[in-house]
């Protein structure tokens, strides 16, 4: 996707102020519990389980200093500072998900662990070296340039840093067959999935040597089917979800998703890669 087909596609003008309405807050009503958010700044399949096992596989330890690119509403990276004592800079291409962020993490009282950056992930504005580790979560199916992002990667992270991602694949089917739209795209002139095996040559290329490597395939498609499913007894939902920021299409994006991923048209991994 080019810069400004994404602007596009995340262009939310106001969105910090719809997602306090929507909450019936005001930002005087600080300090805000991160959980309160939990289904609306998790941009990703699993939602912050999913985050935590990421975390997880990448040993993150207190005091490190994570990079999360394509940082949304910065969910990921206000629990990895709050829950995993990072430090962490996001980084999002749409300013109004940067302002959305920004003032949640106020409201959350993590503002001075969360600094959020706008800017785009193929030209990072950092030097070489300054990242203990690159965090990513359904960010680079938005990418058409996946080597140039991974050199990226690989040029700020520090010598045996870590590029931690969570990703979608294409695993089978053909291009028509694809369900549209999607959270991430409306139509396939804006998703650049890779296969498995394409993302693995990808990051090797790019320098980086893999530590862990998890196909999330089978839970992700569980999650999704689970999350579409009406449930008798069920508690009210969340006065502020993902709809909020995607649209009206965002439950049809949700229901094309799973519907790819029942198929097998694509996948999940959660991996781990180091720079030598």
């Amino acid at each position: 996707m080019s810069g400004a087909a994404a602007h596009r596609h995340y262009r939310r003008p106001g969105l910090a102020g719809d997602i306090l309405a929507a909450l019936a807050l005001a930002p005087s009503d600080a300090p805000l519990d991160p959980a309160t958010l939990a289904a609306l700044d998790h941009f990703h399949v699993g939602g912050a389980a999913a985050t935590r096992r990421l975390a997880g596989h990448a040993r993150l330890a207190p005091g490190e200093h994570v990079l999360d690119l394509g940082s949304g509403l910065g969910g990921p990276a206000r629990l990895l500072a709050g829950v995993f004592g990072a430090r962490v800079t996001g980084l999002d291409l749409s300013a109004d998900f940067c302002a959305a962020a920004a003032c949640l993490g106020r409201m959350t009282g993590l503002d001075g662990r969360v600094a959020i950056v706008c800017g785009d992930a193929v030209r990072l504005p950092f030097g070489d070296g300054v990242f203990d580790v690159v965090w990513t979560e359904h960010t680079a199916m938005n990418i058409a340039g996946r080597a140039a992002l991974y050199a990226e990667c690989a040029r700020v992270l520090r010598p045996g840093g870590r590029l931690a991602l969570y990703d979608i694949v294409r695993a089978g089917g053909g291009p028509d067959e694809f369900l549209y739209p999607v959270p991430w795209a409306r139509g396939p002139e804006a998703s650049h999935l890779l296969t498995a095996a394409e993302l693995r040559a990808t990051l090797r290329a790019a320098g980086l040597a893999e530590r862990v490597w998890i196909d999330e395939s089978a839970g992700a498609r569980d999650w999704l089917v689970a999350a579409t499913q009406p449930r008798p007894g069920a508690a009210p939902p969340p006065k502020a979800t993902l709809r909020l920021v995607m649209g009206p299409d965002f439950p049809q994006m949700i229901a094309n998703l799973r519907d790819n991923f029942v198929a097998g048209r694509t996948g999940a991994v959660q991996a781990v890669f180091a720079k030598a």
